[in-house]
C-alpha cells in the first residue's frame, strides 16, 4: 500500500496528536481489586493518569515512578510502566515512552497478561504511527489484533476492539480518508455504547466523539463537528475535572471549528479554555494545535502583534517535537540494526526513516522560509511608517490605524497652553532625554514647566497614550534610528542596546521591543541586516 503524508499545516499537526491508546490505560481502574494496597494503587494511578498530568505533567511523571519502585506485584509494574510510557509520549519523548512500554510488553508476555500485551501493542502503534513508520505500526496493530482472541474478560475485549477501530481511524485520517476515518469511528462506537462501566463507557465515547470531530473538520463538515465536539464535553462533565487533557484536545476543535466559522468570538472563548490548559501542562502535540489555530485566527483578524507571538510559540512547540521525533526515529534504527542482522530489512527501515525526514525538512523549510517573507514585508512596512512618523507625518507605531483618543471629551486646560504644552513636547523628543532611566511623570512635568495633570491630559489626548508607554516608545523609536544610522551599533550585544535606550534590564527592553514593532530585538537586527543588503545590490 502507498503511504501518503499530508503536509499542509492542519493534517501536519494530525500527524503528531496523540493516539487513542495513550488513553486506553484508564480502563484498568474500572476492575475491581480485593484488597486495600490494590484500591490505593488504583486510586492514585487514575488520578496521576486523569488529573495530575493535565496540571504538571513532570510530578505525575515522578509518581508514575514511584508507583514502579514500590509496586507489590507484576502487574502493578506493567501498570506504572505503561503510565510512564504514556506521559513520555503527551510530552513528545517517544524514544522514552517506546523503552518503556517494551519494558511493560516483557512483562505482559511473562505473564500472558494477554489484555496488556494486546493493549501495548496498540499503544506502540500508536507511537510508530506519530513516527511515520506506518508499516512498522500496523505489525504492531495486527498483533494486537491477533492477542485480543486470547482475551477472556467480554468486556475488556469489547473495549480493545472499539479502540482498535480508533486506532484505524487515525491511521485513515494519515492517508487523507477522512470518509474511511469516520467509518472506523463509527464502527468504534458500536463497541464503546455496549460497556456496562458508566465511567469508562461515558470517557470512551467523549474520546470517540472528540475523534468524530476530527474527522469532520477533515470532511469540512462543521456542523457535524460542532455536534460531535459538544457531545463529547457533555459526557466528559460527568466523570472528569474540566482542566482534563481530552478538554484541551475539544475544546481546541471547538475553537478551529468556530474560526472556520466565521464566528470569532465563540472561537477566542474555546481557544482560550485551551490555552488554560497547554500553560498547565507540558503536552507538545496539543500547544501546537492551539498556538496554530490561534496564530491562523490573528492573522485573519490582521492583527499581526498576536499573530506573530502565537507563531513564534507555534514554531517553537513544532520545531520542539519534531527534535524528539527525530531522536526517537534514531533510537529506532539503531535498536533495529541491532537486533537484525539482515542488511536488506535494515536498509528498508534506513529508506522508510530517510525518506520521512527529508519530506518533513523540506515541508518545513519551505513552509518558515514563507513564513520569514510575510514577517520580513511587515517589517519593511513598519521601518516605512518609523520614517514617515520620525518626519511628523504619521502616529506612533503601536498605534499606526488608531484615532488620537479623547479629543471629543471636556477641555481641561485652554487652547493656548495645550499647544505651548505640544510644543514642548517636541522638542523635548528632540533632545533624547527621554533615554535617561530616571525619567518619571514628575520629572518630565518639570523639565515642561507645568504639572502632571496637564501632561498627562495632553499625552492622553494628543499621543494616545499612558506616560510609561510614551516613554518607552520614544526610546525604541529612538534605538531603531541608532541602528539604522551607525553601523556599529548592529554589531552590540541586546543588553548593550537596552542601556543605551534607558531601560533598566535587557528582558524588560525586549519584551517592550516586541510589543512596539511584533518583533524581538534579534529578529529585527537579522531584517535590517537582510534589508541593508538589498539596497546595496539594487
Amino acid at each position: 500500500m502507498k503511504r501518503h503524508i499530508c503536509l499542509d499545516p492542519f493534517s501536519t499537526i494530525l500527524l503528531t496528536v496523540q493516539g487513542i491508546f495513550m488513553i486506553l490505560l484508564l480502563s484498568a481502574t474500572a476492575l475491581a481489586q480485593t484488597n486495600k494496597t490494590a484500591n490505593k494503587f488504583d486510586s492514585i494511578y487514575f488520578e496521576t493518569a486523569v488529573h495530575v498530568s493535565a496540571a504538571d505533567i513532570n510530578r505525575a511523571i515522578a509518581i508514575a515512578d514511584s508507583l514502579y519502585t514500590n509496586s507489590e506485584s507484576e502487574l502493578h509494574q506493567l501498570k506504572a510502566l505503561m503510565l510512564s510510557s504514556t506521559l513520555f509520549q503527551q510530552k513528545g519523548e517517544l524514544k522514552k515512552s517506546i523503552r518503556y512500554a517494551t519494558m511493560a510488553d516483557k512483562i505482559a508476555v511473562k505473564n500472558k497478561f494477554y489484555d496488556w500485551e494486546a493493549r501495548i501493542a496498540g499503544f506502540l502503534s500508536t507511537q510508530y504511527r506519530i513516527l511515520g513508520l506506518y508499516d512498522q505500526g500496523e505489525v504492531y496493530l495486527e498483533k494486537g489484533k491477533n492477542v485480543s482472541k486470547l482475551i477472556e474478560n467480554e468486556q475488556i475485549k469489547i473495549l480493545y476492539l472499539g479502540l482498535i477501530f480508533q486506532e484505524t481511524a487515525y491511521y485513515e485520517m494519515e492517508y487523507s480518508q477522512y470518509e474511511q476515518a469516520h467509518k472506523a469511528v463509527k464502527t468504534a462506537e458500536g463497541y464503546f455504547v455496549r460497556l456496562t462501566d458508566e465511567v469508562n463507557k461515558n470517557y470512551f465515547l467523549a474520546t470517540n466523539e472528540e475523534l468524530f470531530g476530527r474527522t469532520c473538520i477533515g470532511l469540512k463538515r462543521w456542523d457535524e463537528a460542532l455536534k460531535h465536539y459538544n457531545t463529547a464535553i457533555e459526557r466528559l462533565e460527568k466523570i472528569t475535572q474540566q482542566d482534563a487533557m481530552l478538554n484541551g484536545f475539544v475544546n481546541s476543535g471547538l475553537g478551529r471549528v468556530y474560526f472556520e466559522k466565521k464566528e470569532p468570538e465563540l472561537a477566542m472563548e474555546h481557544l482560550k479554555k485551551a490555552e488554560q490548559i497547554v500553560q498547565q501542562s507540558d503536552h507538545l502535540e496539543l500547544k501546537i494545535e492551539v498556538y496554530k489555530t490561534f496564530s491562523d485566527y490573528y492573522k485573519s483578524e490582521d492583527d499581526y502583534k498576536n499573530y506573530s507571538v502565537y507563531h513564534d510559540n507555534y514554531m517553537d512547540a513544532f520545531q520542539a517535537n519534531e527534535k524528539k521525533k527525530k531522536q526517537s526515529i534514531d533510537n529506532f534504527v539503531n535498536t533495529i540494526q541491532q537486533r537484525d542482522k539482515s542488511l536488506s530489512f535494515n536498509y528498508r527501515i534506513l529508506v522508510i526513516v530517510s525518506i520521512f525526514l527529508v519530506l518533513m525538512s523540506v515541508a518545513t523549510v519551505i513552509w518558515h522560509r514563507k513564513s520569514k517573507q510575510r514577517d520580513f514585508e511587515r517589517f519593511k512596512l513598519i521601518m516605512k511608517k518609523l520614517k514617515e512618523q520620525n518626519r511628523g507625518e504619521e502616529s506612533p507605531i503601536a498605534n499606526l490605524e488608531e484615532e488620537p483618543a479623547g479629543k471629543d471629551k471636556k477641555r481641561l486646560i485652554s487652547e493656548a497652553v495645550e499647544a505651548k504644552l505640544l510644543s514642548d513636547l517636541d522638542e523635548f523628543e528632540k533632545t533624547a532625554r527621554y533615554t535617561d532611566n530616571q525619567i518619571s511623570l514628575p520629572m518630565l512635568a518639570g523639565i515642561l514647566n507645568t504639572n502632571t495633570k496637564y501632561l498627562s491630559y495632553v499625552l492622553k489626548t494628543h499621543k494616545s497614550k499612558d506616560f510609561n508607554t510614551y516613554i518607552n516608545e520614544l526610546r525604541i523609536r529612538y534605538i531603531i534610528a541608532k541602528i539604522e544610522q551607525n553601523d556599529v551599533f548592529k554589531n552590540y550585544k541586546i543588553s548593550y542596546l537596552a542601556e543605551e535606550a534607558g531601560f533598566s534590564s535587557h528582558s524588560k527592553f525586549s519584551a517592550i521591543f516586541k510589543s512596539v514593532t511584533g518583533f524581538s530585538p534579534s529578529t529585527f537586527l537579522d531584517y535590517l541586516e537582510k534589508s541593508t543588503s538589498l539596497s546595496k545590490q539594487s
